[in-house]
Formats: structure tokens, C-alpha cells, sequence
């Protein structure tokens, strides 16, 4: 799901919270063989109760349209905000909602930190076995994303599946020395910020529709609009991912999706007061 993908988004009277959205988070990662066991898995957030008012995304819509006009980031922002607040029950519960976005994270983090670090023989053969099938860097791209999001039918998991690949394939682009089977951490936490964002955007693009699609703009500018659009939200999420990333020296799977999810909390309540 890309984040131009045309959707009508979900409508009012349905539920803040999809019921099936805890077995997506279950699956993710699960059959690894790379990803370390290492403690219990994350609690999830506390789903949002009740249902969706009517034109939820009214606001948020019309803010993004003059995004998608203009250029303008604090359009960016406002839409963000409606979205957060009316569309999805606040910032808690957006973030929440993106429990999926935020596991594949943690899962995606602790994967490239195991594989990195050669954790155990199994992760070493693993690497070692792809290594000798001589793999562009795209192959490798594509073999972590099946290792950690096997194809699956919601639209949450082609979702992340989408952001992951994009993700790796832009830092690698970004700097061509960087080997995905042998990341920094601070390379790999910069990698989740790019995640965040994309996953972000496109949550954002599902829900409020094909907004970018009805603006009447040209295809170029709907990929510059792409771009700005994650650029911005990378750089608002990743500035909280970076305050919060310290207080962990070595995290868990666990305390890796308590950080993104409190990242994400804190931009989505940053954007909210500016209403």
C-alpha cells in the first residue's frame, strides 16, 4: 500500500479499534527464525472504546487538500492533528491504533540488531546462506520483509510491509555503503524513523482517501508531495524517537515498541495543542 493507494477510508459508526487488529500484531514476526526471544512480548495499548463520529476526517480532509495544493506543512500538521483527534479518538488511541505499525518496528529493529551482531550460530548460518546466494541489495530487502511480514490479507500488514521495504531501500540509496546484514544501531535507529514516517503517511492516506488523486495536481507533484510529506513526519516523529531511545541502553522487543509507540503519542498530542 503505497501511500497514494486509493481507498475510501473507513467510515462513521464503525469501531475506533478493529477487532482483528491484535491477531496482525501476533503474526508479525513470529516465524522468524532470526528475531531473539527476548522477553515477554509487548502489552498491547489500550484499544479506544466506542465508535467513530459522524465525518470524522472532515476536517483533517480539507486540511490535507491544501496540503496537497500548496505545499504548506503547517496544512500537514493541522490535518495530522483533526485526524489524531476527531478521527481516531485522540492521541493515545492513534497511537494505539497503530500498535501494528509500531510492533513491525520493534520486530524490524531487533532483526537487523541480531543479524548485525551474529547473536547466535543460527543467525550467523542464516546470514551466511544468503551471503553465498550473492544478492543485490534489493534480494536482501526483500528477504527481511518476508522473514518478518509474510504476505497477509489486511491492508495494516501491506502496510508495513510497504514501509519496511521502502524504509531500507531509501537509506540504502540515501548511502550506498550501508550493508543491510551489517547495520550500525545508530543506522538502525534511523531506519525506524524513516519506518515510523512512511507508515504514518500512508495510515494517513488510507483513511482520509484519495485525496492526493482528487487534487487535479500532476504526478510529479503528487511524488514531491510524497516526499515532503514523509520528510516532514520523519523528522517530527524522529525527534521524539531520538529523546526517548536514551533511557533504553539495550531494549527489548518490548521496550522498542513502548518507545515508538510513546514517539508516535507524543507527536500526534505535539500537533493536537497547536489546534
Amino acid at each position: 500500500m503505497g501511500t497514494s493507494t486509493s481507498s475510501t477510508g473507513p467510515s462513521s459508526g464503525v469501531s475506533l479499534d478493529p477487532p482483528w487488529l491484535d491477531d496482525v500484531v501476533g503474526e508479525i514476526g513470529s516465524g522468524s527464525t532470526v528475531v531473539p526471544n527476548d522477553g515477554d512480548p509487548p502489552a498491547p495499548p489500550s484499544a479506544p472504546n466506542g465508535d467513530a463520529p459522524p465525518n470524522r476526517y472532515g476536517d483533517a480532509r480539507r486540511e490535507f487538500g491544501k496540503f496537497a495544493r500548496t505545499g504548506d506543512t503547517r496544512h500537514l500538521r493541522n490535518a495530522v492533528a483533526h485526524y489524531s483527534r476527531r478521527g481516531s479518538g485522540g492521541a493515545s488511541a492513534t497511537a494505539g491504533r497503530m500498535r501494528a505499525s509500531t510492533s513491525a518496528g520493534a520486530a524490524l529493529f531487533s532483526f537487523l540488531n541480531a543479524v548485525s551482531q551474529g547473536t547466535t550460530g543460527e543467525v550467523r548460518k542464516w546470514v551466511d546462506d544468503l551471503r553465498a546466494s550473492n544478492p543485490s541489495a534489493e534480494d536482501v530487502v526483500d528477504v527481511i520483509v518476508r522473514e518478518l511480514a509474510p504476505p497477509g490479507g489486511s491492508a495494516d500488514e501491506e502496510s508495513f510491509r510497504d514501509a519496511m521495504d521502502l524504509a531500507v531501500s531509501e537509506l540504502i540509496k540515501d548511502d550506498p555503503t550501508i550493508d543491510p546484514l551489517s547495520m550500525g544501531v545508530d543506522d538502525i535507529w534511523e531506519l525506524l524513523k524513516g519506518f515510523l514516517a512512511i507508515e504514518t503517511g500512508n495510515r494517513l492516506c488510507f483513511d482520509l482517501g484519495p485525496i492526493f488523486e482528487g487534487s487535479q495536481l500532476e504526478p510529479r507533484t503528487v511524488v514531491l508531495r510524497e516526499k515532503e510529506m514523509r520528510r516532514f513526519l520523519k523528522n517530527e516523529i524522529g525527534a521524539h524517537v531520538d529523546m526517548l531511545r536514551g533511557s533504553v541502553a539495550n531494549p527489548s522487543r518490548s521496550q522498542l515498541d513502548s518507545i515508538l509507540q510513546d514517539a508516535l503519542k507524543m507527536t500526534f498530542e505535539l500537533f493536537e495543542a497547536d489546534l
